[in-house]
């Protein structure tokens, strides 16, 4: 006798089950939609497959990741916190700095931290310790230490890829900023023509790149300078191979902006993507922080 094969939603049931009765929030922002599971004890393992169950947008509740914090007791003189993350295909993102970011929001949203002060945090995310800071308004993240791709020819002329697009009719140099993973920008004339990139087409970059490598488009805004910040528009093609975060997506674009117009004194920028917008500083020795406004979706029990 055959035995009988498990249906699909059977399946899905069981997956689920490993869930039940779990609290869950889900907190979104320019960065992405993240579910977040507060566990103070770590008791609960999760897998590849529950990860994807969670975050698939037909049968799960649907993000591009999921985030578990470990957090000791409030009563705790020094807490620290332990993260873990996972993206929406079950494995491991390269750049932490969201998780942390994301973390961060949850312990205010959970009451865990003063909301309406300014707080700042220590994260452990596997190897890594990663500082975020908390406001009302924003929360900010260290994000680490920006390079060029290809050092001599990027500082030299500014660029060291060339990059055709559909909605471009010709092909526009682009510069490559390793920030955790490589980035390339290229800049543009003007607002429609960012606007007339089609996106939903692979652009081709010479040379083709060794890694997975995420691609923006920038243009200056008009005024470029408002009360001492920068201001830049972006869109971002992040499907070059890998999952590429827009925060480190906005710190090229800042960083390759700044070099080309030689506005060095300008630390602070603001980039206007179509999901909001990042604030971008830059530090001495390369080091970068980003600044985003986060919101709680909804919080629920699986």
């Amino acid at each position: 006798m055959n035995a009988v094969q498990p249906t699909p939603q059977l399946h899905q049931h069981k997956v689920r089950q490993g869930f039940a009765d779990v609290d869950f929030l889900k907190i979104s922002g320019p960065t992405g939609d993240w579910i977040v599971f507060d566990e103070p004890l770590n008791q609960r393992e999760f897998t590849p497959e529950q990860i994807t169950w969670l975050c698939d947008r037909t049968h799960g509740i649907g993000a591009c990741g999921v985030v578990k914090m470990t957090v000791p007791q409030a009563s705790a003189q020094h807490p620290e916190y332990h993260v873990q993350a996972w993206l929406a295909d079950g494995t491991r993102p390269e750049n932490l700095a969201e998780p942390a970011r994301v973390a961060t929001y949850a312990l205010a949203a959970l009451k865990k931290i003063p909301v309406e002060d300014t707080t700042h945090h220590v994260f452990h995310i596997g190897t890594e310790l990663i500082t975020t800071v908390y406001t009302p308004s924003y929360v900010g993240v260290d994000i680490g230490q920006w390079s060029y791709i290809t050092p001599e020819t990027g500082m030299a002329a500014g660029s060291d890829t060339l990059v055709m697009a559909a909605g471009l009719t010709d092909p526009r140099p682009g510069l490559g900023i390793r920030i955790q993973t490589p980035y390339v920008t290229v800049a543009v004339e003007t607002f429609e023509e960012l606007q007339g990139i089609d996106l939903t087409e692979t652009p081709s970059l010479e040379p083709s790149p060794h890694e997975p490598t995420g691609l923006s488009f920038v243009v200056p805004q008009n005024p470029l300078i408002v009360e001492g910040m920068g201001r830049i528009a972006l869109r971002h093609h992040p499907s070059l191979g890998s999952f590429h975060d827009l925060g480190s997506a906005a710190t090229a674009a800042t960083v390759s902006f700044q070099l080309w117009t030689g506005l060095t004194q300008l630390t602070i920028w603001n980039v206007a993507t179509p999901v909001g917008d990042i604030v971008v500083q830059l530090h001495d020795n390369q080091r970068v922080s980003t600044f985003i406004t986060l919101n709680t979706v909804f919080s629920g029990r699986l």
